[in-house]
């Protein structure tokens, strides 16, 4: 793992972000860097569920110390190492979708004109620019463009991601795209669009709404209807819990009628039934608040079917999938999604599956228990687009 420390703009401040290849990420900023005299160093790092701070000190070129997230500890150290050269120029970009204000990161190769661009689309939930900022690396080190941005209502960007409808966030992305026809040294005819699961399913509506977009990548993207996928997704977290064949055929009866409510306005009389005699079972989970936004988006959600969609992408088109997703039936979605682009005449659709493979696209861990990225994934990705 790599930090880069750098000072603020306030005299005494200091600014860190890190990077993993192990992970996929780069650029993740600490929340903050505190410093008490002259060795003393502590670092916050917030994620999605839990914060990690550590502590350390600093001794010549070395760092070291301890660090807790929640109830786990461990120890860190790292090692003073040359700076080297940035080798891509990064700008930031704004732009607009209706009264919506996006705000991202343009990555550019350091020379070369007439580029290839990715415009990254976001996986549901509150997602900023720095989940695709590592495969955007990927892409700039092959000589080709990427934009990153921040879903409306995260980091910079304004609007709401939990009031935003499939044509909202669509529309965010077709504007991204539109942003990308004012860089002098992007091919206007070379600009397409990568989304991973929320993301590559909404894909091919972004595509049919730009007419701007030249290819299509669907990382993970649902090819089967909303309601499935969701019910798919949640027995498969909760399925370790469930010890029975009883406990999985009540399981399965309480998650589609809670889908039921969610997504087709059920009344909620059977889910409460449900709950009240499931709340012993070792799989149960209390469904989301009333007022959480889960209920309102799984109603639009609903309405929206990526068939119809896919069924109008004319552009080449690459799909990719982890053979034991939990989150997405891979082969049931790669099949539906190839065969509804074919019957409509689209035979530029190229599906890549890789065995063992996760959600994320990432192996079962061995006995570091740290991740590894399934073999051939990131060379797929960008060979595919190189060869666009």
């Amino acid at each position: 793992m790599t930090m880069h420390v750098q000072e603020d703009s306030l005299p005494g401040r200091y600014r860190a972000t890190f990077d993993s290849e192990r992970l996929r990420v780069t650029g993740i900023p600490f929340a903050a860097v505190d410093v008490q005299g002259c060795c003393d160093v502590s670092l916050t790092l917030r994620g999605d569920q839990t914060t990690a701070v550590f502590r350390g000190t600093l001794h010549g070129d070395s760092l070291s110390g301890h660090f807790r997230e929640g109830e786990q500890e461990g120890t860190f150290a790292y090692v003073r190492a040359a700076g080297g050269a940035r080798p891509f120029e990064e700008r930031e970009v704004t732009f607009s979708n209706g009264t919506t204000k996006l705000a991202g990161s343009l990555l550019l190769p350091p020379t070369g004109n007439s580029l290839s661009a990715v415009v990254f689309l976001h996986g549901s939930g509150a997602e900023g620019r720095w989940a695709s900022r590592f495969l955007a690396t990927q892409f700039v080190r092959r000589g080709i463009a990427a934009l990153i941005f921040d879903k409306r209502g995260v980091g910079a960007s304004s609007g709401d991601w939990r009031r935003a409808t499939p044509e909202d966030l669509a529309g965010d992305g077709a504007a991204a795209v539109a942003r990308l026809l004012q860089e002098p040294r992007i091919d206007r005819k070379r600009i397409g669009i990568h989304g991973h699961s929320q993301g590559g399913t909404l894909a091919p509506l972004v595509a049919v709404r730009s007419r701007h977009v030249a290819f299509v990548i669907a990382s993970a993207g649902a090819g089967v209807p909303s309601d499935s996928t969701e019910i798919y997704s949640v027995l498969n977290a909760i399925a370790p819990e469930a010890q029975t064949a009883a406990d999985s055929a009540s399981a399965r009866a309480y998650v589609s009628e809670l889908v039921a409510v969610a997504y087709h306005g059920r009344p909620r009389a059977g889910l409460d039934s449900l709950i009240a005699v499931s709340k012993d079972r070792p799989w149960f989970f209390e469904p989301p608040p009333p007022e959480n936004s889960y209920w309102s988006f799984s109603r639009i959600l609903a309405r929206y079917h990526p068939l119809e969609w896919w069924a109008k992408v004319r552009v080449p088109v690459l799909l990719l999938y982890g053979a034991e997703d939990q989150r997405v039936p891979a082969a049931e979605s790669a099949a539906r999604i190839s065969g509804a682009l074919r019957r409509a005449g689209n035979h530029h659709v190229t599906v890549r599956i890789f065995p063992g493979a996760d959600h994320t696209f990432r192996l079962r861990p061995g006995p570091s228990g740290w991740p590894d990225t399934a073999p051939g994934y990131i060379s797929t990705l960008t060979d595919w687009v190189a060869r666009r």
